[in-house]
């Protein structure tokens, strides 16, 4: 029995399945997911219709009013409704056209132009947004899948392990102890796998949504991709400014930039032009036909009393332009911090990586090998080889944690260095 366990031990200790290796036919590669994600995701396709959106209504706002038409009969006499009784009379036409203050429907149309360039910010910015989530949840996935094959040959070891003991016990030749633990720790890899089961579900419904798909059985390739590296801190954190983000913030400031200015027009008086048609359709006593009238008259506003109504106008104008400033700057400092602790974190895994692959892996299989000669000798029991075990598996999955959170930091910089991704 004790060498049919240390067999199990040291064939568990050796190295493991490489990663690397062919997959499958059809897995869902990285390179797979971010295209389907920018191809079929409804948020891209949203944006894309408000930009058109936009753009009609820049031509549209930077029209004229319509002109309108008039058409009656005017000083009709209502004891005889006759139209040849008064020389007054009148069958009228006319169009009247109104006439904003110079430059008004110049400034509206810029307006809706500015509107279509804060959703093209947007746009580029949902798009390297969702490259960024679809990046993190593929690597957490790619994770749980690693997580779930180690846990899944350390749990066949463990099963064969628990029945090594209870036989052993059953022959005088174990502990009641050594059954108890190895049932516990076979018990808590069943549980621990229950849970990455768990997790496995809820990030492949999130690569579902972001994928717009309605089936979530996701099969990953077992390698690890290679994402470009980021560029260095100081120039990712002077290249910000031309970030989406700050893009969509600015494009909504010269959008209320122009509202300052359309405020300021309204201290100006619209204008307008009337021009109509009257014929008379009787005739004076001497029998001949009264003559037509034509009338031409212009229009125009009296901006007097602008307390109530321009000055607040103008004034709520400011403070909408001021407050997307203070977001502007708030935004900026928001990307900044992300870069550093993104960088920060990026640095840190792959400092503890190399830390894993130079020692703390080494060590611990020598641990794993030390512990089964000290066992086959006699010179360790039984409760300490699986607890060297348990460590060295705890140590692969951290060694999986890390490479997947190197990547998922370089993700989220990516993301934060996409200001000349604007397609």
């Amino acid at each position: 029995m004790r060498t049919i366990a240390v067999l199990l031990l040291l064939a568990l200790a050796a190295p493991g399945p490489v990663w690397g290796q062919a997959a499958p036919a059809g897995p869902l590669t990285l390179e797979r997911a971010e295209a389907r994600a920018l191809a079929a995701h409804p948020s891209l396709a949203e944006l894309a219709a408000r930009i058109r959106a936009a753009e009609a209504r820049a031509t549209a706002a930077g029209a004229l009013p319509d002109p309108r038409l008039t058409v009656g009969a005017t000083n009709v006499p209502v004891d005889t409704f006759d139209l040849d009784q008064e020389p007054m009379t009148q069958l009228r036409v006319g169009l009247s056209q109104d006439l904003p203050a110079p430059g008004t429907l110049d400034l509206k149309a810029q307006k809706e132009a500015q509107q279509g360039a804060a959703y093209r910010a947007r746009l580029a910015d949902t798009r390297a947004d969702l490259t960024r989530r679809v990046r993190s949840a593929w690597l957490e996935r790619f994770y749980l899948d690693r997580a779930l094959a180690e846990l899944k040959e350390n749990l066949a070891l463990f099963e064969e392990l628990l029945a090594i003991a209870r036989s052993q016990y059953r022959v005088g030749k174990g502990l009641q102890q050594e059954v108890l633990l190895a049932q516990l720790e076979r018990d808590k890899l069943l549980d621990q796998r229950a849970e990455l089961r768990r997790r496995r579900a809820a990030v492949d419904s999130r690569l579902g949504e972001l994928l717009a798909r309605g089936r979530i059985d996701f099969h990953l390739p077992q390698a690890l991709p290679e994402l470009p590296d980021p560029p260095a801190r100081e120039a990712l954190t002077a290249a910000l400014a031309d970030h989406p983000r700050l893009r969509t913030v600015a494009a909504r400031i010269d959008r209320r930039s122009t509202d300052v200015a359309l405020a300021e027009k309204a201290y100006y008086p619209d204008m307008g032009v009337d021009l109509a048609y009257g014929h008379r359709p009787g005739s004076a006593p001497d029998g001949d036909p009264w003559a037509d009238f034509a009338t031409l008259q212009f229009r125009m506003s009296l901006p007097l009393f602008t307390h109530d109504r321009q000055d607040k106008r103008l004034a709520a104008a400011l403070a909408e332009k001021t407050a997307l400033e203070r977001r502007r700057r708030r935004t900026r400092l928001e990307l900044e911090r992300a870069v550093r602790t993104q960088w920060a974190a990026l640095e840190a895994a792959r400092s503890r990586q190399r830390l894993y692959a130079e020692s703390i892996l080494p060590e611990s299989e020598q641990t794993v090998e030390a512990s089964v000669a000290a066992y086959t000798t006699g010179r360790l029991d039984f409760l300490n080889l699986v607890r060297a075990r348990i460590q060295d598996f705890e140590h692969q999955l951290q060694r999986w944690r890390l490479r997947v959170d190197a990547a998922q930091a370089q993700a989220e910089l990516l993301y934060l260095a996409s200001g000349e991704d604007v397609q």
